[in-house]
């Protein structure tokens, strides 16, 4: 805990009072290796963690499901696959309420651009208010990639104000990805570079496969991470 002064008006006679605050608490989450059979195997950790996770929040939290929720999850459906660079589906039988967030954008090694970008933020827009959802997981259909980050060749084309946009857009998508109200789980495979890794740095947990690899190559050459690991 922590004791600070109270304010009193000027001329009070008596003694300070003190107020007695909560000290703010933080929590370290490890990062831990598992090879590609443990990660990806029905009864592996990833399994493990996430019908762990889904059963403790749909207990803890459980709430009268709408209609207009089973709207915007049909719509969350349907539109990020129509866009291709990100890939929406929901699990179920033993592993439902569990929603898998796909990247998939081969051609760039899932670098993100404003589609995949506008994708990202709308799925998680969505799931905010989808009742169904217990955990989501962010993945990738590349081999040996999670993301490369944000597409420089796309940024090349854009103009100051443009570029500007995308970086607090890219920050505000991230700070939604960390405030959700379910857990949400980075499975990593391959690498994870610049805003890439910062993605995962945003989700709750992350698991890494035997494979993968993390960095933030931009600060090699003095630039600061775009959405500076907060």
């Amino acid at each position: 805990y922590i004791t600070v002064p109270r304010r009193r008006p000027p001329g009070h006679t008596h003694s300070a009072a003190r107020l007695t605050i909560p000290r703010p608490t933080s929590h370290r989450i490890r990062s831990k290796i598992f090879s590609t059979e443990q990660l990806c195997g029905e009864m592996g950790t990833l399994g493990m963690v996430t019908r762990s996770l889904t059963r403790h929040y749909s207990k803890k939290n459980s709430r009268p499901f709408k209609l207009h929720q089973y709207q915007s999850w049909r719509t969350l459906i349907l539109e990020p696959l129509s866009s291709g660079s990100v890939q929406v589906r929901r699990l179920s039988d033993a592993d439902s309420g569990i929603v898998e967030v796909n990247l998939h954008r081969p051609e760039t090694k899932n670098a993100i651009g404003n589609e995949m970008l506008r994708g990202l933020r709308h799925t998680f827009e969505t799931l905010e208010m989808d009742g169904d959802a217990n955990v989501m997981m962010i993945s990738s259909s590349v081999p040996k990639a999670f993301c490369a980050g944000a597409d420089l060749k796309e940024r090349k084309e854009m103009t100051a104000s443009e570029v500007q946009f995308f970086v607090n857009s890219l920050r505000s998508t991230f700070a939604l990805l960390e405030a959700l109200r379910v857990p949400t789980i980075a499975v990593i495979e391959g690498a994870a570079l610049g805003g890439g890794l910062e993605m995962a740095l945003s989700c709750d947990l992350r698991i890494c496969g035997e494979n993968a690899v993390l960095g933030l190559p931009e600060t090699g050459l003095a630039i600061i991470p775009g959405y500076m690991l907060c």
